[in-house]
């Protein structure tokens, strides 16, 4: 039983931590939308763009944020494209955290949050795809959700969630871990206040070489700030994502407050960090509409839900893994209800 429950959070507060981070890229490039068109274009040349072209999956014939839909618009087609849920007023941007790894490993996607832009029903919708569910990743047959990443990039990604979990994903963010750390880093630190028992493991454990932590107010380092977004051995996962909002809180408040001299050289040095398939035009199209996404409220949904799975130990690679296994049926209908709501024609379910 303890299994169970252990399962669907472990990791969790990376989802979080990723979450946070798909926000602060939606910051970001509201940012670049500021200091004009000539300037802009020559920081998002700083972005890693994989050319569509590159990416072999439905996404390629998916334009997004067209004229007309990324306003508020109501009047587009919400239906069923290509046997997965789609909607022209809503943008599924699929952020993906790559864990640590060793010099020529891809790593594996450890955290994968579905950033839902719904300009439908003006919302900002994200969904968590536990990395431990057991699924099909198309022509490798079956294995942990985030072995797809290592196996097939980005791109085998999103394929595998869209044909386990039958909706559209349009684009993909890509960000390590070590380029959080070098996020905060470029914005001169993050100020928080940590605990005695926090500050122990931070010294002990964040690789950075000060070790002069106590209980108090600090200016934490990117090694250190991450460390403490993903303390795992003081309190629960609520504990834990409740650190991780207080790291990104301070991280939104040094930009509100910087100068743009400060942003301008932060932005020049975080862009490189991030690897998207959205185009030049589709970044400065979201910038343009930032501010009111990011006044969107914020809804949160995690895949499986706690009546979606079962907890299994199956045979991989000749060892024996526990894993999650989907009820794909309900977790399918979860996704829809979730992100498209009541605009989508009906469907049956088996498992109903």
């Amino acid at each position: 039983m303890s299994k169970t429950k252990k399962s669907p959070n472990t990791g969790k507060g990376k989802k979080a931590l990723i979450r946070n981070i798909s926000i602060l890229f939606l910051s970001i490039v509201l940012l670049v939308s500021g200091v004009g068109c000539v300037y802009a274009d020559q920081m998002l040349g700083r972005i890693n763009f994989v050319p569509l072209e590159d990416t072999p999956s439905k996404v390629e014939t998916a334009p997004i944020f067209q004229e007309g839909t990324t306003s508020g618009d109501t009047s587009a087609e919400a239906g069923v494209l290509g046997g997965l849920y789609h909607d022209d007023a809503i943008t599924n941007i699929l952020v993906m955290g790559v864990d640590d790894y060793q010099p020529n490993d891809p790593g594996r996607s450890d955290s994968m949050m579905l950033v839902s832009v719904d300009s439908r029903h003006k919302k900002l919708k994200l969904t968590s795809f536990m990395r431990d569910m057991y699924v099909a990743i198309p022509g490798h047959g079956s294995q942990r959700l985030n072995v797809a990443y290592s196996t097939g990039g980005p791109q085998l990604s999103v394929s595998t969630i869209e044909a386990n979990f039958g909706t559209d994903i349009d684009r993909f963010v890509l960000i390590d871990y070590a380029s959080f750390s070098k996020i905060v880093d470029k914005l001169g630190g993050v100020t928080m206040t940590i605990t005695s028992g926090e500050a122990k493991l931070i010294n002990q454990n964040s690789g950075d070489p000060r070790r002069n932590l106590t209980a108090g107010t600090f200016l934490l380092s990117g090694k250190q700030a991450l460390y403490y977004s993903r303390i795992r051995a003081i309190g629960d996962d609520f504990e834990r994502t409740e650190r991780q909002r207080k790291v990104f809180s301070s991280i939104v408040e040094k930009f509100k407050t910087a100068s743009i001299g400060t942003i301008n050289q932060a932005l020049y040095d975080i862009l490189p960090l991030v690897t998207t398939n959205m185009t030049k035009n589709e970044v400065l199209n979201m910038a343009a509409n930032a501010l009111t996404y990011l006044n969107y409220p914020v809804s949160q949904n995690r895949i499986p839900a706690n009546n979606e799975y079962t907890s299994q130990r199956i045979m991989m690679g000749g060892s024996p893994a526990d894993v999650l296994v989907p009820d794909l049926d309900k977790c399918e209908k979860n996704v829809a209800d979730f992100i498209f709501e009541n605009d989508l024609p009906s469907k049956t379910y088996q498992g109903n």
